[in-house]
């Protein structure tokens, strides 16, 4: 019965690691008895057609997983190994990056010299506040990915439910709700960054026995940060779709296309408008001591770099954005006929 075993693999996605297989065991009882009862004779495998009907009065997949304490937890059991990878990762770097710091006022102290001691316990304490900023960052991503679906939201894929949902889901292209979530919860951190730490993005050097940073992106890429801000919003929310879809269907793709054309827009305004990255000289030269290459010919080569950057992404964006709805409307509809032919 290959649609019941769809039907249990749903569930089962959904529900909480503890006492898993035995509540698969229990449903799977449950529906056998109820197709046994409904099939036409004691000696006949039941049809497709019964096990549909039964599964259809049983409920949808989400349902019955919710019915077993689904949703009684913070990171539901889909989605915590991928939190657990990202927050590891996130964790390291940025106490790799303390780590870097107390090494340079170690080896470079500030002047005046506050001491040794007051200087490593400056530090510890901003490791500690930048560990807990990054644990609450990321595990406030991925609650809002888990609860992606409040009660007033409804969609119609759970109030029509239906079994051939099963087998028309296992020929749609499914998401990987690892890739979705890791993709969130670093697009959040490339939003904050964006809109609150830009200043930090730059060349860093030393002078006078002090760390210095010098922007790179000047006042003209300031008036880009609204429409970027926008389209990264709008990543996370058709990636939130996704991973309560749980696979690309027709709106998903043609979302995709849009928020892609908005994309395009944004890298073109860039590409032909005025050039958003600027060397600062005293900075340039503090870093590049000796260099034969002046910040203004670095600037140039920056972004006459870049330049091909955006026009490669445009590029890119506009392949993504064909092969999508090739793939969904035109390959579909083909194979389509050529089924309804035969």
């Amino acid at each position: 019965m290959k649609l019941l075993d769809l039907y249990l693999a749903e569930v089962r996605k959904q529900l909480p690691p503890k006492n898993r297989e035995d509540i698969l065991r229990e449903i799977r009882s449950t529906l056998m008895d109820m197709v046994e009862d409904r099939k036409a004779g004691s000696n006949q495998e039941a049809s497709e057609e019964t096990v549909a009907a039964v599964l259809q009065d049983f409920g949808s997949p989400r349902e019955v997983a919710q019915q077993y304490g689904a949703r009684n937890y913070l990171i539901g059991p889909r989605l915590f190994p991928v939190y657990l990878q990202v927050l590891r990762i996130v964790l390291i770097v940025v106490a790799a990056l303390n780590l870097l710091g107390l090494i340079v006022a170690v080896i470079n102290p500030p002047a005046p010299d506050p001491g040794l001691f007051e200087t490593t316990f400056e530090i510890i304490g901003g490791l500690f506040s930048s560990l807990f900023t990054a644990f609450g960052i990321v595990t406030l991503s991925f609650a809002g990915i888990e609860r992606t679906t409040p009660d007033e939201w409804k969609l119609s894929v759970d109030e029509e439910w239906s079994p051939e949902d099963l087998r028309k889901h296992e020929q749609q292209q499914r998401v990987s709700v690892t890739e979705m979530a890791i993709e969130i919860t670093l697009t959040l951190i490339f939003i904050a960054v964006l809109n609150f730490f830009l200043d930090r993005v730059g060349i860093y050097y030393l002078a006078d026995s002090q760390w210095f940073s010098a922007p790179i992106l000047n006042e003209n890429f300031n008036r880009y940060i609204p429409w970027i801000t926008a389209g990264a919003a709008l990543d996370i929310g058709l990636n939130l779709y996704l991973i309560r879809k749980g696979f690309w269907d027709k709106l998903s793709v043609i979302g995709k296309v849009l928020l892609n054309a908005f994309k395009i827009a944004i890298t073109f305004a860039i590409l032909v408008g005025p050039a958003i990255f600027t060397l600062d000289p005293s900075a340039w030269q503090a870093l590049a001591q000796g260099s034969e290459t002046t910040a203004q010919e670095l600037t140039r080569i920056l972004n006459f770099a870049f330049d091909i950057i955006f026009g490669l992404a445009i590029f890119g964006l506009a392949v993504d954005s064909i092969k999508r709805l090739y793939e969904t409307f035109i390959k579909d509809s083909h194979a389509r006929i050529d089924f309804d032919i035969e």
